[in-house]
């Protein structure tokens, strides 16, 4: 467990939220978004 959130923190800081826990309740309501992040083959960074 502490390995997807980590990750999921470590998705957050890289598209630029400083507030995670903000981006944490973001995420809850939308959490395909982060599940198509994670899974894709293709990064995408900034």
């Amino acid at each position: 467990m502490a390995t997807l959130r980590n990750t999921a923190i470590g998705w957050h800081r890289t598209n630029g939220d400083t507030n995670i826990a903000r981006a944490n309740r973001r995420s809850d309501r939308r959490s395909r978004d982060l599940i198509d992040a994670v899974t894709s083959s293709c990064t995408n960074t900034q």
